[in-house]
């Protein structure tokens, strides 16, 4: 697993799991990780594009292009330059994590949106390129999910109004979509909770 947290990598390690430091951002350390994966492993099976960042919860008046561009940095760039070594090391499965706010977006959320519309183009554009040589290209929608990076009032707020999943939820999520056969491939996949509010929600 590919981190740039320190405690994040120490926690996997702990857990028996192999992490290389990585910035998903900087060309040469993406390109670095893939030969070190397919050296240690020999070949490289499955992609999981799930990094991603928010912008500060501002209006649109109040959003810095330099905090604009760091959501796409992290959640644009950062999942192109992955699927493209994927892709030359012939990875044949990768599976993209986008969001429900590329159908349905939250107020003040111009960056993270933008990010993940640009993630269902580039899910879309990947599955075509990787049609002819056998690569399975699907993205993930989540909707809300209890994590670690909500604060305290956000997560009581949703928990209380919409509802949220158990990441044990989206991981079922993901290994359904990595099980599938190579000859299957599961293109978009929504998931979120029952009582959550979609359609309309913007």
């Amino acid at each position: 697993m590919a981190a740039r947290r320190v405690e994040k990598m120490r926690m996997l390690e702990r857990e028996g799991l192999h992490s290389i430091g990585t910035d998903i951002t900087d060309e040469n350390s993406v390109v670095t990780l893939f030969e070190h994966v397919k050296k240690k492993c020999g070949k490289i099976d499955l992609l999981i594009n799930a990094a991603g960042i928010a912008a500060p919860d501002v209006s649109i008046e109040e959003l810095s292009a330099a905090d604009f561009l760091q959501v796409l940095n992290v959640n644009v760039l950062g999942s192109f330059l992955c699927a493209r070594e994927a892709f030359r090391h012939d990875c044949k499965r990768i599976i993209n994590i986008g969001s429900i706010s590329s159908m349905a977006p939250r107020p003040n959320s111009a960056a993270y949106t933008a990010s993940k519309f640009a993630i269902q183009g580039l899910n879309r554009a990947l599955a075509l390129d990787g049609r002819q040589r056998n690569i399975s290209v699907g993205v993930l929608h989540p909707g809300n999910v209890a994590s670690e990076l909500l604060s305290p009032e956000i997560f009581k707020q949703r928990q209380d109004q919409e509802g949220l999943l158990d990441l044990n939820d989206l991981v079922r999520s993901v290994l359904l979509m990595a099980s599938m056969p190579p000859s299957a491939n599961v293109l978009e996949l929504t998931i979120m909770p029952t009582t959550q509010p979609l359609v309309g929600r913007g």
